[in-house]
């Protein structure tokens, strides 16, 4: 684990990309017919998903489109680069990604909450290990903490949390690992922080015990937030609305059924990710699964003001959007 690996983004980034495609495209050249139903692909990550529930319950089918999961566990920039390169029409990634995508020109809008920070769910959790003698965001410097990407959620909370305690991005060493592999690499010392969010949060809690203690979270930063937006191909949304409204449609009432069905719930998600039930938590979404403006603003100007979004023509309008949430438009 050394201090350049983030050198080697590129790499990291390029290769799944290049997977991602050639999984995506075993699916089909395009969004098309399966029966009387319009399909549409959508890019997987093995996260706390309500569009698994929305297939299985068949809240999409009876709008009439048909969700397709492609990929294997694909990150939030790969889903990007397929939605956007057409080898899917949905996805979802973490507000910064869709912020900095869209900065580059790439055609995706967010559509859906996925992930937020909201009343007693901090959704971001950073461990150490108990025994480390870190105490406070002070005693990180010369430490290694573990991120699943680069200028994402993640790595930002920590950066916000640096600053607010007076430390230089310099003083702290990161490195690049998913979120499946960053509790062994605690436990064996390789980094000395780690950033989880469900189940990962609660598997480490129920295998690790008192070994791990948690330092700081997402809402000890900066509150609640929103972090995460399911996304679409903004070119394709715009001449499929129908189909795109479907698709949202079909989330807002996973979102609204899982408030009243958490055990099943459990048990779907458990069935898609791997992750035993009894590591799945019990989750909250935004009232209607709702884009938040203020939260996209919130991480737009901070991004702006690190200087890594350099266009001054990108609004907030442009990352998310309740244009195609009918429970938000009657």
């Amino acid at each position: 684990m050394k201090k350049h690996a983030k050198k080697q983004w590129n790499l990291l980034w390029i290769l799944p990309v290049l997977l991602s495609f050639a999984v995506a495209g075993c699916a089909g050249t395009g969004a098309g017919k399966s029966s009387d139903k319009t399909v549409i692909r959508y890019a997987n990550l093995k996260v706390y998903d309500p569009v698994y529930i929305g297939i299985e319950k068949g809240f999409f089918a009876k709008r009439g489109i048909e969700v397709k999961i492609v990929g294997d566990n694909l990150g939030g920039p790969t889903a990007i680069q397929a939605v956007s390169g057409g080898s899917a029409e949905a996805g979802l990634s973490s507000i910064p990604a869709i912020i900095n995508s869209v900065a580059a020109g790439l055609p995706i809008i967010g559509v859906t909450d996925i992930q937020s920070a909201v009343g007693d769910q901090a959704l971001e959790l950073f461990f150490v290990n108990s025994d480390s003698g870190i105490n406070r965001i002070e005693d990180l410097r010369g430490k290694t903490v573990a991120v699943n990407l680069w200028n994402s959620s993640f790595h930002y909370t920590v950066l916000m949390a640096l600053e607010q305690a007076g430390i230089p991005e310099k003083d702290v060493n990161f490195v690049l690992l998913p979120f499946d592999q960053q509790a062994v690499a605690l436990e064996r010392g390789e980094v000395d922080v780690i950033g989880l969010m469900e189940p990962y949060v609660t598997q480490a809690k129920e295998v690790y015990g008192d070994k791990f203690r948690v330092l700081f979270d997402a809402k000890d930063v900066f509150g609640e937030k929103q972090f995460t937006l399911h996304f679409v191909n903004k070119v394709w949304a715009e001449y499929n609305r129908d189909a795109a409204a479907a698709f949202v449609g079909g989330i807002v009432d996973a979102v609204e059924w899982i408030k009243s069905n958490d055990g099943e719930a459990k048990q779907i998600v458990s069935q898609y990710t791997g992750v035993d039930a009894n590591y799945v938590p019990t989750y909250h979404f935004q009232e209607h699964a709702r884009v938040v403006p203020e939260d996209v603003q919130f991480w737009l100007d901070y991004m702006k003001q690190r200087g890594d979004v350099k266009v001054d023509w990108i609004t907030a309008e442009q990352i998310g959007t309740n244009a195609f949430n009918e429970k938000l438009n009657q």
